[in-house]
């Protein structure tokens, strides 16, 4: 959490910095593009459908919430289109209330994380390249990777979830600090499914495992993303 705190701070400062009231978008940034993102990410949908006779495994009752960080890499092979790669790595804070999957968590003398990966190709389109707020709209698709584990009195144990992440929309807009430097808020909506599952320590030992029910889960992601453009 301190690090997303740490990311967001330094693209607020960079347009502290760098900024003016001159400021001026590059009219044909082309090339390499790199980006950082940081924000909150809100837990929607079911991480395993209802068994015979059960319940659905909702995600939100395993996280609360996620804190997540993606590093952006694609081309811009014209102004307004860009084409590249993502990979994201979100602190997952674990729900421990009433009714919860990890309510354990809570006890005395019991430690509990997890973390979520996600990484994939994705496809953005700006709008006004040219222009000081450049909106812009993105398209991605990738691979998930959940992972939770607990430990307590010198015995721990750990679980993972994966599968496939269909789609990811985003919506955002640059403010063009510098030519080739744009800060500015994104929102990303992602829908996937975890279809397979291991597990670790405990009682039982490492193994792997698919799961029978599957269902859909969403994240909602919303903060603040920096990108520079390297011409070519």
């Amino acid at each position: 959490m301190r690090f997303a705190i740490v990311a967001a701070g330094a693209l607020a400062a960079s347009a502290v910095v760098f900024s003016g009231n001159t400021a001026r978008a590059d009219a044909t940034p082309t090339g390499i593009e790199v980006g950082l993102r940081a924000g909150y990410a809100i837990p929607l949908g079911d991480a395993a459908g209802a068994p015979a006779g059960g319940q659905a495994a909702s995600l939100s009752n395993i996280y609360s919430g996620m804190i997540p960080i993606q590093i952006d890499a694609g081309y811009r092979f014209t102004p307004n289109m860009m084409v590249g790669a993502f990979f994201q790595y979100g602190f997952a804070m674990i729900a421990t209330g009433s009714g919860s999957a990890a309510q354990g968590c809570s006890q005395s003398g019991v430690s509990c994380s997890g973390n979520d990966m996600a990484f994939g190709a994705q496809f953005h389109y700006h709008l006004m390249p040219d222009q000081t707020i450049d909106p812009w709209a993105g398209i991605g698709i990738g691979y998930e990777i959940s992972s939770f584990s607990a430990s307590a009195g010198g015995q721990s144990a750990g679980e993972s979830f994966s599968g496939f992440q269909f789609v990811n929309l985003q919506i955002g807009g640059d403010y063009k600090v510098m030519p080739n430097l744009g800060v500015g808020p994104f929102v990303m909506f992602s829908l996937g499914e975890y279809s397979n599952c291991s597990f670790s320590g405990g009682l039982s030992s490492a193994g792997s495992c698919s799961i029978p029910n599957t269902a859909m889960h969403e994240w909602l992601s919303f903060g603040i993303r920096g990108a520079y453009d390297i011409n070519m």
